[in-house]
């Protein structure tokens, strides 16, 4: 992974107060060489500061938020490869198929009651079944299970949710 745009300090030898010594010896140095200079060059940057400050641009914190969010994020994500995971809160992820009748109805329903006690209505439940033939010429026949599946509602409750059928064999 890159790591996070933007300018910081990579130097082991940096400190503030090594840049805050640098700038003091700049303005010394203005001063020193030719200080007519030097006066009115500070009085212009004040200005434009306090221009700036008074005309104010719009803060967006939008960005900087979403950078932030994802900087969080990419923190966590790197923190995972750190070491195992912990067992105590690991679930297992079920496939459930089942086997449908001629009208195209789950034939064990009670399959899909017993997974969901078995999650405990956490985590991820995958019901499927496969329907023999070509998917060309089978598709209407996957939609219409479909159908059938959403029509009689599910024993899961409202928690899980249609998706596309990966194809039929």
């Amino acid at each position: 992974m890159l790591p996070s745009p933007g300018w910081s300090p990579r130097c082991r030898l940096y400190h503030w107060a090594l840049s805050l010594a640098g700038a003091a010896l700049c303005l010394a140095l203005m001063f020193v060489t030719c200080w007519f200079y030097a006066l009115p060059a500070l009085g212009m940057a004040g200005m434009i500061y306090k221009y700036l400050e008074y005309q104010g641009a719009a803060s967006e914190w939008g960005e900087g938020l979403r950078a932030l969010s994802l900087s969080a994020a990419r923190f966590a994500l790197l923190r995972l490869e750190e070491g195992p995971a912990p067992t105590h809160s690991w679930r297992p992820q079920l496939l459930v198929l089942l086997k449908l009748d001629a009208e195209l109805r789950v034939t064990q329903p009670q399959l899909l009651a017993l997974a969901a006690q078995l999650k405990a209505g956490r985590g991820l439940l995958v019901a499927g079944s496969v329907l023999p033939g070509d998917l060309l010429q089978a598709h209407g026949e996957a939609r219409a299970a479909e159908q059938v599946g959403l029509r009689r509602g599910d024993p899961m409750g409202s928690q899980s949710s249609p998706v596309e059928p990966l194809g039929v064999l």
